[in-house]
Order: C-alpha cells, then sequence, then structure tokens
C-alpha cells in the first residue's frame, strides 16, 4: 500500500492543499500517494465513484493542481508543479 508522503511538496503546493475543499482535498492526497493515476484508481483510494472522481480530478486540473496526459484510450492525471 502505498504511503501519504508530503516531503516532496514545497510550501506553497501544501499551502494550497490545506485551503481546498475537503472533497477536492481527499482527491488531490490520493493523487499524492498514488502518482500519475486515472479516475478508476482515485476511485479505489477514496471509496468514491469513478464518476464523481472524474469530475473532482477535472475540477483540479482546470483549477491548476493537476495535469493530464493519456495513454492508450485512458486518460492519467498527476500533480502539476509549481515550480521546476
Amino acid at each position: 500500500m502505498n504511503r501519504l508522503d508530503l516531503h516532496n511538496l514545497d510550501k506553497e503546493e501544501l499551502i494550497r492543499l490545506i485551503e481546498l475543499p475537503n472533497h477536492l482535498r481527499d482527491t488531490m492526497l490520493a493523487v499524492i500517494v498514488l502518482g500519475e493515476s486515472t479516475a478508476t484508481d482515485i476511485s479505489k483510494r477514496t471509496g468514491r465513484s469513478r464518476a464523481t472522481e472524474s469530475s473532482y480530478l477535472n475540477q483540479l486540473e482546470r483549477m491548476g493542481y493537476l495535469k493530464r496526459s493519456y495513454s492508450s484510450r485512458k486518460i492519467h492525471f498527476s500533480l502539476k508543479r509549481t515550480k521546476s
């Protein structure tokens, strides 16, 4: 089982994470733990439906927290780093 490791986040990223509403924070924490993931992967981690997680992941991407990539016919989400 993957563990939550917030040491890789900088101060700005931690503040942004804390400021999120609980439902989006839970999704973000799942992405941090799992790394690049699909909505199905995230839903298994959070216990919420895939459709719900897909909606939350899309919201987080529009807000600039996540980036999306495509592999085969799947959409993967990962953290969008604030600094290089």
